[in-house]
């Protein structure tokens, strides 16, 4: 089957626009490190989306001035000091055209809209060729895509911190229970109580002091119970809660890369 002639231009600029998505995945990784002192996670959905702006910025200028029924006649590309730029034969009814393109970066944000602005010399007329809207759904889907994945890691890193508040108190004794009591920033106040048995104002408190021990013991014993029914048994919920959007989630993904 015949290429058309937006497919014959980026088959022609394959090489170019993976080498330049590859140079601005490589510049926010160090820029992200140097402002966040950690790497970037840059996903496979992440990746394409770069590539696919790079092919929506340049196919939004082209398609002002080509029509998907011209013939590519010639193409020749330069990797210009801001980006790619290009100069191509375009014949259209008998006619031929020179087309000429010089990049702008246009910036942004963050790595999804870091993108380019081309400016387009030719005589051609100016028409509405739509050579973009194909790229630019692929991308609305991969937006899709890449805010499950965000979705799916945050409930996995949520599992993965309750999973490792559980694992560490497992093995705990009685008293090493006691002083992890002592830290819980709900419960603490049962360990970390300052009132002495000599504050307390006997003539208002009739129990013995036995008593006043126990009723203390016993509040650091329910104090206990509520940490690890807080901590871990309601956690262990969470887990089987997240793992089953996960689920979902993940199906979703899969709905959309084969649609």
């Amino acid at each position: 089957m015949k290429m058309t002639i937006k497919e014959e231009i980026l088959l022609q600029l394959e090489k170019p626009i993976n080498d330049l998505t590859a140079r601005i995945i490589e510049s926010e990784k160090q820029a992200y490190l140097k402002t966040k002192g950690k790497e970037l996670n840059i996903t496979p959905w992440m990746e394409e989306m770069i590539r696919l702006s790079l092919v929506i910025d340049l196919m939004k200028a082209l398609q002002n001035y080509i029509l998907p029924t011209d013939k590519l006649v010639g193409l020749n590309w330069y990797d210009g000091p801001k980006g790619i730029e290009i100069s191509a034969g375009i014949e259209r009814e008998g006619t031929r055209y020179l087309f000429i393109t010089e990049a702008i970066t246009a910036g942004g944000y963050n790595i999804q809209r870091f993108h380019y602005r081309y400016i387009v010399k030719s005589k051609m007329p100016r028409v509405n060729g739509g050579l973009a809207t194909e790229y630019q759904n692929q991308y609305k889907k991969l937006t899709k895509i890449e805010k499950l994945e965000n979705e799916i890691q945050n409930l996995q890193n949520q599992i993965n911190e309750y999973q490792t508040r559980i694992d560490y108190l497992a093995p705990m004794n009685h008293e090493e229970l006691v002083v992890e009591l002592g830290k819980h920033s709900m419960y603490g106040w049962r360990v970390n109580n300052d009132y002495k048995w000599e504050d307390v104002d006997k003539e208002y408190y009739k129990k013995t002091k036995e008593e006043w021990d126990a009723d203390n013991q016993k509040l650091i014993e329910d104090g206990i119970k509520d940490m690890l029914n807080w901590d871990v048994t309601w956690k262990k919920k969470y887990i089987k809660d997240y793992q089953k959007k996960i689920v979902k989630l993940q199906d979703k993904i899969k709905s959309l890369t084969i649609s």
